[in-house]
């Protein structure tokens, strides 16, 4: 197991105690909550499913409060390189029986396999199809779609959730390209107290924008107890997860297509579409700057100054201020920028480069052909470093062309001064045996067995 791999098997671990970590508990609370979570099928980082035992979960959960996210960290496994889980075709299979049809039970799926030769007859129980079917809500004897219950409900306290979404906002052109590309909003919303800790407009819906996003969120209003996403790729990526494991950040992704289960921030949405988005004189709001001066505007001047219905009569900006010590600050600035740091291990080629992220960066040659750990900003793509003896190395992009014209500098093997003569030489020796076939070598002398053997003399 290397090192991405052990830190998913973290971020698994972390999964499974959830909120019991960042939770305050009174003494006996622990070990029912234990035997709670050990209740459940959990599906891993690699689709194997697996229950936990309560011990194993209290040594897991006291690791981290002694380490930290460190502690979740596994020692490599004595039958590592042994796998476990179902083969891929047949979790599909099972998969596509029950939706074709949802009347199918796991027991009756069992036979099917065994009668079709997928699976040999009492090879497998009925158990891991059933868990299967289990995670993928598939479990019921009529696959049901079915509204869920909805009820009112918000944090307990500021900081303690936050929602994030993101808004498809006007078309703007884009510098890079020359050409009107539609702006997509980022933004995020405190739950208890409705205040935006922070709000951007950008090109592109992706992962580092949201990263950097979230960055300026945590040191303008703290880190929150826990995140409530969507799936898209931007919210599912290992660089979040990562983070959130660190910053002891739980996080919660909706049901596909639940939209009204992120309904405070897609009511915000509607709100800032009705106040700005679709009154805004593109003749004016020409660039992205233009953009977020207007947004900030209003989240500053209305948004977070008008009194709120489902705040008591309270401002966003107020209540926000009320609950301002249950609030995780961040106030080394420095160890917050430190957290958005990730190490992976890549192999490094022939030619002296090493490949991250579709871009290949110039390695020191003397690392060829071995495995090397990097270093990367989450804010910054473009910074990335090599890890050496402890010594950080910033890497650069390969420029073929400018290597084409580079100086190879060949430094030649340090030869002994006292090299040893033997005498042998095997182009002369296969000579001298094929002209004189059969003379005889004299054999290398053995010790006396007798002496080795500690044997007497006559």
């Amino acid at each position: 197991m290397n090192d991405d791999e052990r830190t998913k098997e973290a971020l698994f671990r972390h999964s499974v105690l959830g909120d019991l970590l960042s939770r305050k508990l009174r003494r006996g609370e622990l070990r029912p909550l234990f035997k709670e979570l050990s209740e459940k099928a959990y599906e891993d980082y690699d689709g194997r499913p697996r229950r936990i035992a309560p011990s194993t979960l209290e040594e897991w959960y006291y690791q981290y409060k002694h380490e930290g996210f460190e502690g979740l960290k596994p020692l490599s496994r004595s039958d590592e390189g042994r796998s476990r889980r179902l083969p891929a075709e047949l979790v599909r299979l099972v998969l596509d029986l029950k939706r074709e049809d949802p009347g199918r039970s796991a027991p009756l799926i069992l036979r099917e396999l065994e009668l079709a030769g997928r699976i040999s007859r009492g090879h497998m129980s009925v158990y891991p199809i059933q868990r299967l079917l289990r995670y993928h809500g598939l479990s019921g004897p009529r696959m049901e779609i079915d509204a869920s219950a909805r009820f009112r409900w918000e944090a307990s306290m500021c900081g303690e959730l936050w929602q994030a979404d993101a808004l498809h906002g006007p078309k703007l052109i884009n510098p890079a390209s020359g050409r009107p590309q539609r702006a997509i909003i980022f933004g995020l919303l405190d739950d208890r107290s409705r205040i935006i800790p922070y709000l951007e407009a950008g090109f592109g819906e992706t992962s580092h924008r949201f990263l950097s996003l979230l960055h300026s969120a945590i040191a303008r209003r703290g880190i929150p107890r826990r995140l409530l996403l969507d799936n898209h790729k931007s919210f599912t990526n290992f660089d979040l997860r990562v983070l959130c494991g660190k910053l002891d950040i739980y996080l919660v992704h909706s049901r596909p297509g639940d939209g009204p289960s992120k309904g405070k921030i897609e009511r915000f949405w509607r709100h800032l579409r009705d106040h700005v988005i679709d009154r805004l004189d593109l003749k004016k709001a020409t660039t992205l700057d233009e953009l977020n001066l207007r947004l900030w505007s209003f989240v500053e001047t209305e948004y977070h100054c008008k009194p709120h219905s489902s705040l008591s009569g309270k401002t966003p900006l107020e209540a926000w201020e009320s609950g301002a010590n249950d609030i995780r600050w961040a106030s080394d600035h420095g160890w917050l920028e430190q957290m958005f740091v990730g190490e992976v291990e890549r192999f490094v080629r022939n030619d002296s480069t090493v490949q991250w992220r579709g871009v290949f960066y110039e390695a020191p040659p003397y690392l060829r052909r071995t495995q090397v750990k990097l270093r990367y900003s989450m804010l910054d793509p473009a910074r990335v470093s090599l890890i050496e003896a402890n010594v950080e190395i910033p890497l650069r992009a390969v420029n073929p062309v400018a290597n084409a014209h580079r100086k190879r500098c060949v430094s030649n093997p340090v030869v002994s001064p006292n090299k040893p003569a033997t005498g042998l030489n095997a182009p002369d020796l296969m000579l001298e045996n094929m002209i004189h076939p059969n003379l005889k070598q004299e054999p290398v002398h053995e010790p006396d067995k007798d002496n080795l053997q500690g044997g007497g003399h006559e």
